[in-house]
Parts: C-alpha cells; sequence; structure tokens
C-alpha cells in the first residue's frame, strides 16, 4: 500500500504521513507484544480487551520504545541509503503535469502573462563553485522559448533544429566553449512536472547532464528533451554567467545571409506609425547598438500592468505603442523587437523566468510561474546576441516581501524531500560514501591531534561552555535523583502494586507497619491475631495482590473500585 501511494503522491505532505504512521504502527506492535506477553495469546477476547486498560505507560517504557522506534527508523534510513538506485524510475509514473502557457513553438500574445499570476514553483537551482555554495551577483534570467516569426497576433519558432543526439545519463554532453571564462558555475536545477520539453538555462552552457535520454537544440540555441515520459526532471549545467548582458558571445552568424534576415528581420503587417516611430527614434544613430539603445530608452516612461484592454481599431502593439503605453512584458519585449526589425537590426523574442527569490536556508534559488519574463536578443555585429529587457520593474516583485522563515523553512524541507528522496540517485550514493570516507580520516585526525597536550588544552578552552553545561546537567540530575527517587525515565509500578502500597500506607496510620525483608505472606501472617474484621480484608488485598501481580491477570475496573473500598475500611 505504501509503495502504491509512493507513486501517486510524492510530495512533503506524504513523506510527514509516512513518519507519524511508521512512529504509530512501531509504538502499537510495541504495546501489542507487551499485551499479549501479559495476559497470553490464547486469552478470551473479554479478558484481552481490558488489559491494561487502568493503567498509564510508564516514562521508562515510553522512553524505550522511543528509542526503538528511532533506532529502527534509522535502519530503514540506512537501507534506504544503501539499497540500489536505478534513477526516478515508475516513481514517476503519475506525476501530473501541469500546463504552463507561453513554454511552446506558438506562442499567442498574452499568454505569459496569465500565468504571471499563479505562485506555483516551477523549479529550484542550487549554484555551486569550486564546491562550494554560490550566489550569483548579476541579475539572473532564466532562457527557455526564443520565437522568430510574429504574424500580428502569434509568435512562433520557425528555425530548424541545429542537432539531435542521445545522452547518457551520469556522463553528459559537452556543448558550447568560451574562451577565457571568468565566472562558472554549476547549477543543479530539480524541475516540477509540467507539460513543456524545455531545459531552462542560464548564461552560456557549456556542459549539461539529467535524466534524460535525448536531447536537442535548435538553431536560437533553445535546448529541449525528446523524451515523451512526463514527470520530475532534474538536469545538472555547468555555465559562464560572467555576461549578463550577452545571451551567445557569437560575433557573426553562421548560415545562410538570406536566411537569417528572412528570419530576424521578418515584420507583420504594420501601419506606417510604426515605421515613422522607429525610423525617428534610430534617424541619429550610426550603429546599431546606437539603434537598439535609443528604442530601449523610449520605453522608459511606460508603465508596467497585468491589467491589458486593446482597442479593437487598432493591433496590441499599436494600441500598446501608441495610446495605453502600459502593458506586462511580453509586450514591451514584442514592442521592441518590431521596432528593432523596423530600423534594420536582427532581434527575437525570448520567454523564460528572472531569478528574484533567494531561500538562505538551503541556499537555492526558487522560480515560480509568476517570475515568467520575456526580453529582447538583438544581434549586434562583433558582439553577437545582445540581451535587452525594456520592461519596467515589475511592482509584485519589486515589493516581493521575503519569505518568512516558516515559509523559507518548508520550502526548503519541500526541496530536501525532492533532493535527497524522491530523486537520490546512484551519483548521491557515490557521494555518502566519499562523505564517511573522508569524514573517518577527519575524526581519525582530530582524535591523533587531542594526543597532544597543547591541543588538548586548547580544544579544552574551546569547548569549554560545553563542559560547563554538562558538569551542571550531570549535577541536576543527581540532585534529582537524590530528592526524588529516580530519573524521569523511572519504571511506574503496576496497578496491583500500587494498590497493595495504598493499603499498607492504610494500615501505617493505624500503627502497623511491614518489615521491609518481610514477604506479602509474612506480613499476613504477622497479623493473624487481629480481629476478623480488619484480618479479612488485609487477606483478601494480599490475595488480590498476588493473583495479579505475579499472575499477570487484569483487573477490572469493578475489581479496583472493591478493593480501593477495603482499603478505606482499613
Amino acid at each position: 500500500c505504501l509503495l502504491v501511494a509512493a507513486i501517486f503522491e510524492q510530495n512533503l505532505a506524504f513523506g510527514m504521513i509516512f513518519l507519524g504512521f511508521y512512529m504509530v504502527l512501531s509504538w502499537c506492535l510495541i504495546f501489542y507484544t507487551l499485551m499479549v506477553e501479559r495476559v497470553g495469546s490464547k486469552s478470551p477476547p473479554a479478558e484481552f480487551k481490558v488489559t491494561g486498560k487502568t493503567e498509564m505507560p510508564g516514562s521508562a517504557l515510553l522512553g524505550w520504545s522511543t528509542g526503538l522506534v528511532i533506532l529502527s527508523f534509522a535502519m530503514t534510513a540506512v537501507i534506504f541509503i544503501a539499497f540500489p538506485r536505478f534513477g526516478l524510475g515508475f516513481l514517476s509514473l503519475n506525476t501530473p503535469s501541469s500546463p504552463v502557457t507561453g513554454f511552446s513553438d506558438t506562442v499567442t500574445l498574452g499568454d505569459v502573462g496569465k500565468i504571471k499570476l499563479n505562485p506555483a514553483v516551477v523549479m529550484r537551482v542550487e549554484y555551486t563553485q569550486d564546491g562550494k555554495n554560490y550566489k550569483p551577483e548579476s541579475r539572473i534570467l532564466w532562457r527557455g522559448v526564443v520565437l522568430d516569426h510574429y504574424n500580428g497576433r502569434t509568435w512562433t519558432s520557425t528555425v530548424d533544429s541545429e542537432f539531435k543526439t542521445r545522452n547518457q545519463p551520469g556522463r553528459g554532453l559537452n556543448l558550447f566553449r568560451v574562451s577565457n571564462p571568468t565566472e562558472v558555475v554549476q547549477q543543479e536545477i530539480y524541475m516540477e512536472s509540467f507539460d513543456a520539453p524545455y531545459l531552462f538555462t542560464h548564461g552560456t552552457p557549456l556542459f549539461i547532464d539529467g535524466n534524460f535520454i535525448h536531447l536537442q537544440m535548435d538553431k536560437n540555441f533553445v535546448f529541449k528533451t525528446g523524451d515523451a515520459r512526463s514527470g520530475l526532471r532534474k538536469y545538472t549545467l555547468v555555465s559562464e554567467i560572467s555576461a549578463p548582458n550577452i545571451s551567445y558571445n557569437i560575433d557573426k552568424f553562421h548560415g545562410n545571409p538570406l536566411q537569417f534576415s528572412n528570419k530576424f528581420l521578418q515584420l507583420p503587417d504594420t501601419s506606417p506609425k510604426t515605421q515613422r516611430l522607429a525610423d525617428s527614434l534610430t534617424q541619429s544613430a550610426r550603429s546599431d547598438k546606437e539603434r537598439a539603445d535609443n528604442i530601449l530608452n523610449h520605453f522608459a516612461d511606460f508603465r508596467y500592468t497585468l491589467e491589458m484592454e486593446n482597442d479593437p481599431d487598432k493591433t496590441a502593439l499599436e494600441h500598446f505603442l501608441f495610446q495605453r503605453k502600459e502593458g506586462h512584458c511580453e509586450y514591451f519585449a514584442s514592442a521592441m523587437v518590431i521596432l528593432l526589425r523596423s530600423a534594420g537590426v536582427p532581434a527575437r523574442l525570448v520567454n523564460g523566468f528572472v531569478g528574484v527569490e533567494w531561500n538562505e536556508w538551503g541556499n537555492y534559488l526558487i522560480i515560480r510561474q509568476n517570475h515568467a519574463h520575456s526580453w529582447v536578443e538583438a544581434f549586434l555585429p562583433g558582439k553577437g546576441w545582445t540581451v535587452y529587457d525594456p520592461t519596467p520593474p515589475d511592482p509584485a516583485l519589486v515589493s516581493l516581501s521575503p519569505l518568512n522563515p516558516l515559509a523559507k523553512s518548508l520550502d526548503f524541507l519541500r526541496m530536501s524531500w525532492q533532493r535527497y528522496v524522491i530523486r537520490y540517485s546512484v551519483h548521491d550514493q557515490v557521494q555518502v560514501m566519499q562523505f564517511f570516507r573522508t569524514g573517518s580520516r577527519e575524526v581519525m585526525q582530530k582524535f591523533k591531534n587531542l594526543l597532544n597536550w597543547k591541543t588538548l588544552a586548547k580544544e579544552a578552552h574551546d569547548l569549554s561552555p560545553v563542559i560547563l553545561a554538562l558538569i551542571l546537567t550531570t549535577i541536576f540530575f543527581f540532585v534529582f535523583k537524590r530528592r526524588y527517587g529516580g530519573f524521569i525515565f523511572s519504571t511506574r509500578p503496576p496497578l496491583s502494586v500500587i494498590l497493595y502500597n495504598d493499603m499498607l500506607k492504610q494500615l501505617r496510620r493505624s500503627g502497623l507497619v511491614k518489615n521491609p525483608s518481610w514477604t506479602a505472606r509474612e506480613f499476613l501472617h504477622s497479623v493473624a491475631k487481629l480481629p476478623d474484621a480488619k484480618r479479612d480484608p488485609i487477606c483478601h488485598i494480599t490475595e488480590f495482590y498476588e493473583k495479579h501481580r505475579f499472575g499477570n491477570r487484569p483487573i477490572l475496573p469493578s475489581q479496583e473500585k472493591k478493593i480501593r473500598g477495603l482499603i478505606k475500611s482499613l
């Protein structure tokens, strides 16, 4: 049942429920075994039902049972870590894929704006450099879909595939080469499941590996997986991110120049007003860079909004450029591409995500659907594809308050659950083995250093607060034991012993004291000369005590009530 549940439910809630179920089941089995041992496995149901009904488990039993549960859970964790891994496999068979508009080969103007109100997590990214956690300082743009053809309403990708290849998970593929790289980082991307085959990239990708078999890249440098299966996706990128304003540093276009112009200078049917605007913005410019900068500056007075209203008598971009002058990123980027192309500068539209949310608990980046963004890549001779972002800051992202500690910790738990449970792999097993190997060496080296008196004295000085705390804790426990006769985990006596001790306390008030060395039967013989009215209750209580104390017989509520009545009569 648990295995089937793991296939259909993979989020953190299942982990919490499973942990609770595991602990409750373990405790139930322990207490059930103790009850069977007390009354016997062949006891009638009526007797078995009332076993321990009037008793509470002592702190010692709870302490030992908790220790056993923790020990069994630790052993289960060891088995989980050591069990051979075969990737996600069937664990991703039923992972639901969430539709994400704006990420396909055909995107209608406004699709990206539809997802900017959805806070669902798309992916989480861990950055490392030279094996250490790393947080990029420059702006983070995750490149996804590149679109080159616009018909006045819809953007489409029309470029051909550059290559299709087969990936061997664990080996990976080398991609681009960068001369004199200055900021190379490794990114571990943990994508949630959604129905888009794209692999998002930050910077210039040098190497890629992941749990996909087929990989393809088109001439716009867009990466896709050719795998038909859906489910969670994990991949590793090694990228050069030192030049956030340069998408791909290619000084000239390699291919048919006519085809290049047809694709990246293509224009829909536009009004003469749009062409006149492009001419007026670029008439004094002497280079494509100046033309792009002038067009970018034109949007400085425009405003950001997600509420779009179109004039039926005008196209959406014309209404945005000349009348409304406010919109979201997709309108800004589309308008700039059209103006650049009208001015003779090759340009294309890019849909992706902007990274603005960092979780300090786990040192990773959180990408949500409402972080979706559109920007422009313009081809500048001598520089290559250069990034331009005409969109003013999104007020929702600017005013985005950082996650509170509780929300950060919960997201870190979700990340850890996905990272170390759902996506635990052979590579992770090797890392665990290497950690214990190097860790054991470090422990042995520290132990050898402790044999040196100078080192020992220094360590003792550094750990003096810890040593003082241990001494005070030890003194507290000894004082507690001396005053109260035991520690917290002392054994709670059975009900039969409690009732017998209550009888002895009652008799002590009338001057009858039991010698500590006497057995219950010897004490009964010592009161043989008492009147029958007083001796008979003592005899009855003693027989009850021996029967239930040493015979492990359950005590019914009616029996307890009767014995307590006899004690009061004494």
